[in-house]
């Protein structure tokens, strides 16, 4: 979605549906809405070039629980 033309509402069901690369981990999940909770309300997250350590450390875990989740699962 790179257009002004998407709805809101169109945002938010793209966001809730699951892909068969994305994990269905609850710890990942909860990972990864802390990371742009985050990168939501950080000024260096959203500066392109910056950056910002906690970001990075909430990304890697974000990454780390996927990749733990996607073993499991056996993908």
């Amino acid at each position: 979605m790179t257009g002004p033309e998407h709805t809101t509402e169109e945002a938010h069901t793209t966001e809730d549906t699951h892909t068969a690369e994305e994990p269905k981990d609850p710890f990942a999940d909860e990972a990864w809405r802390a990371a742009i909770e985050h990168a939501a309300g950080c000024p260096a997250c959203r500066t392109p070039g910056a950056g910002c350590e906690t970001g990075e450390r909430l990304l890697r875990t974000y990454e780390e629980a996927a990749r733990k989740a996607r073993s499991e699962e056996g993908v």
